[in-house]
């Protein structure tokens, strides 16, 4: 519980210290996993080499932030918290993620990536247990 309240209370102070910078940009993506919601839409505000998002889609949401060593790499580290997933029938996800950009961090274009974490599951069988998972994300920077 207190990784998930540290991980909320860093986007927060991010989204609010970008907010106030007024120098990044804003970049709408569309894919499949969970920094997509499952399946749907992602909103970033990317600032040279960071970056934190919101993505809301069919089976659930997620907010999380991206690290690049660079604005042109390729590789890009971070973090997500995500809710209600339908793919891991869970009732949220915590993640480090890895995500690379065909076209560059600052690029437009395709993204592919990972995660790792865990999964607390709500319900069922697995009610109250809480797993270590793996996900793949795929998605189209516009």
């Amino acid at each position: 519980m207190k990784i998930k309240l540290t991980l909320a209370t860093l986007v927060v102070a991010t989204v609010f210290a970008a907010g106030v910078a007024q120098a990044g940009e804003f970049v709408p993506a569309a894919g499949f996993g969970s920094q997509y919601g499952d399946l749907g839409g992602k909103f970033m505000y990317r600032e040279d080499n960071m970056a934190v998002y919101v993505g809301v889609g069919i089976g659930g949401a997620a907010v999380g932030f991206h690290i690049a060593p660079s604005a042109g790499s390729q590789h890009v580290f971070g973090a997500q918290y995500a809710s209600g997933s339908d793919v891991f029938d869970s009732k949220s996800l915590l993640l480090a993620t890895y995500d690379y950009h065909f076209s560059g961090f600052s690029g437009r274009g395709w993204t592919l990536g990972g995660g790792l974490g865990t999964a607390d599951y709500d319900g069922g069988r697995r009610d109250g247990d809480s797993r270590t998972v793996a996900v793949f994300n795929a998605g189209y920077k516009f």
